[in-house]
C-alpha cells in the first residue's frame, strides 16, 4: 500500500516500488533513497501498529458478542446465513 501506492499523508501518491514480474507475486524493488526507504520502514512500522490497536479495541468493544457467538457456535456447529 506505502511502496506501491503511495497511500500515505508523507509520501502522497507517490509509487516507490516497481515490479519486474507481475507473475506469482511479482518481483517487486524500491525506487528510491536509502533514507527514504528508512522512512517506508518506520511508515509501515506504524500502519501495522495503529491497524493491529484498531483490531483489538473492535475485539474488546465486541467481547460479550464474540463470546455469544462462540456459545452458538459450540452449541450448533454452524451459522446458517437468511
Amino acid at each position: 500500500m506505502i511502496t506501491q501506492y503511495g497511500m500515505t499523508d508523507e509520501f502522497d501518491m507517490v509509487a516507490l516500488e516497481t515490479v519486474q514480474n507481475q507473475y506469482l507475486g511479482g518481483d517487486a524493488s524500491l525506487a528510491c533513497a536509502s533514507e527514504t526507504a528508512s522512512r517506508i520502514d518506520q511508515r509501515v512500522v506504524e500502519t501495522v501498529k495503529k491497524a493491529h490497536e484498531k483490531a483489538r479495541n473492535i475485539l474488546l468493544e465486541n467481547q460479550d458478542k464474540l463470546h455469544q457467538l462462540a456459545e452458538y457456535l459450540i452449541e450448533k456447529e454452524t451459522i446458517a446465513c437468511r
